[in-house]
């Protein structure tokens, strides 16, 4: 999701703050971070649990947010009138995983998939973040935000984020492992360590500070929570459950290694998707005139929608176990030929869902969206 426009910031006669209203936002965007830290101290104190929340999570999180794009796009007929060409060929981001998968069979090498699978993990943590920027800039175009305190929360969520995630790529011996590091750290690790936790340390404290003083002013407290969800959830799950994994004893891929943290961190990713994608659809229906629209029918009944979603996701929960990802009742042994094939495709619906959100979550270029969040009059 990409910034919206910030030309102004006054705040719009109808927005009143909030994006879905008051119980919706504090449920979707501020109440999931309560969901995920809830989960992860659950893990912490019951590992045994873990699996399966992880698998709840995937059914009735993580697949239907991947499924809320399709929504908001495969089925709008406004959306095909205007984005055919990119529904068309964003497809093409299917390819590269199975070429690169090939590529590695027929070199007898593992780095081309290896690659793929890197790109992956960095543009996914890449499209969490942006998604909170998105998330932030409207709060802070509904809640009338300075520039300046606006400038200030979109560096300072940037920043932590990536320094978090630098830092403990450092820390973990997983993760020392991957980048070739010594899984005994040496005098370059040590010294990145110390200078990354320093960074992350100034950071949070500057950043606390000017908090103090925005709640000592009363202003721009929504925007300021929701940057403190989103950089409180991450470091919770990077240094407080990140750094414990593997909780359970018996899980060994890099991704089975990284369960917790990978619930907690999408559990407020997918959460906070579904919601946004909710309270535009529910404006979208509203302002529809076709009554035959399937988009609109869905829009204006978000139980059914959820619900829809929620069956559609068991196709979701079962690539899953195709390509390996469980500890627990996978089909295929983890690691094998086929297991690879259907990694390589999960992570070429994740793509094309990339690739999709950064082109149709942009406010400041569609006046409708602008409407559908509230940040303009219909």
């Amino acid at each position: 999701m990409k910034n919206s426009d910030q030309n102004s910031t006054q705040l719009p006669a109808h927005g009143r703050g909030w994006i879905g209203g008051p119980a919706f936002d504090l449920f979707f965007f501020f109440g999931s971070g309560v969901i995920a830290l809830a989960a992860g101290l659950l893990a912490l104190q019951f590992p045994v649990v873990l699996v399966p929340l992880w698998l709840l999570w995937l059914w009735l999180v993580e697949g239907p947010h991947l499924i809320a794009t399709w929504q908001r796009t495969y089925i709008d007929r406004q959306s095909w009138q205007q984005r055919s060409g990119l529904l068309l060929w964003s497809l093409l981001w299917m390819l590269p995983g199975p070429v690169l998968l090939f590529a590695s069979w027929i070199l007898g090498r593992p780095e081309p998939f290896l690659l793929f699978l890197g790109v992956a993990v960095v543009w996914s943590f890449h499209h969490g973040i942006r998604q909170y920027h998105g998330l932030l800039a409207i709060y802070q175009r509904l809640n009338g935000a300075a520039r300046s305190a606006s400038r200030i929360d979109s560096v300072f969520l940037h920043s932590m984020m990536w320094v978090s995630f630098v830092l403990f790529m450092f820390l973990h011996p997983e993760n020392r492992r991957l980048l070739g590091l010594p899984l005994t750290m040496d005098m370059f690790s040590k010294l990145m360590v110390a200078l990354l936790s320093g960074a992350l340390v100034v950071g949070v404290v500057a950043w606390l500070w000017v908090f103090a003083q925005r709640c000592q002013q009363g202003v721009g407290l929504r925007p300021s929570f929701f940057v403190l969800v989103a950089v409180g959830v991450a470091l919770f799950g990077f240094f407080v459950i990140g750094v414990r994994e593997p909780i359970l004893p018996y899980l060994t891929s890099t991704e089975q290694i990284f369960m917790a943290a990978t619930v907690i961190g999408g559990t407020v990713h997918g959460l906070q998707y579904l919601g946004i994608s909710f309270a535009t659809s529910a404006r979208r229906a509203a302002a529809d005139t076709d009554s035959t629209s399937l988009s609109a029918r869905l829009g204006k009944s978000p139980l059914l929608t959820y619900g829809i979603m929620v069956a559609l996701s068991l196709l979701y929960l079962g690539l899953n176990l195709l390509r390996g990802a469980s500890p627990v009742a996978s089909p295929v042994v983890p690691g094998s030929n086929t297991a690879q094939v259907f990694l390589a495709l999960y992570w070429g619906l994740f793509f094309h869902h990339y690739w999709i959100d950064q082109k149709i979550w942009r406010p400041s270029a569609d006046s409708r969206l602008r409407a559908e969040l509230g940040l303009s009059p219909a």
